[in-house]
């Protein structure tokens, strides 16, 4: 008969499991953290963007908002290609700002993972910064 009073705890191998499941989420993070970090000091450019131009961003050319955006990541040590991804796309009241980039990032082996960002500021709409907008996602 087994007494159960004596058998505590995980078992060698079920601690190697965790370990290893522990270890892969350890992993995920430590390589994709640094690149949402980057997506979120472009979004942070963005809102920046939307304070210092205020009712001035309506007016402002496309050269003039990439010399702002840009100085704004040489601060802040922003580095990702996808930063300089840059689209304007000229609406009835004003412009869209558009930064749409992806990253890929190996994982493990042969394995990537492939993240995908969507930034759009309106200048129109500065309020409403850095989501894409409703008529964007409905595909009107």
């Amino acid at each position: 008969m087994i007494n159960y009073q004596s058998q505590r705890g995980l078992s060698a191998i079920a601690w190697l499991v965790l370990l290893a499941v522990v270890g892969f989420f350890g992993l995920c993070i430590a390589k994709m953290a640094p690149v949402y970090a980057e997506n979120y000091y472009i979004v942070n450019g963005f809102k920046s963007l939307t304070k210092q131009g205020g009712n001035e961003l309506k007016n402002m050319r496309k050269q003039e908002i990439s010399r702002s955006l840009s100085n704004y990541y040489s601060i802040n040590n922003v580095r990702s290609p996808g930063a300089k991804e840059l689209e304007f796309q000229p609406t009835s009241k004003g412009m869209l700002v558009i930064n749409q980039y992806e990253v890929r990032v190996p994982l493990i082996a042969n394995v990537d993972v492939v993240m995908s960002f969507f930034n759009v500021l309106d200048t129109s709409a500065p309020e409403e910064c850095c989501g894409p907008p409703e008529e964007m996602l409905s595909g009107e």
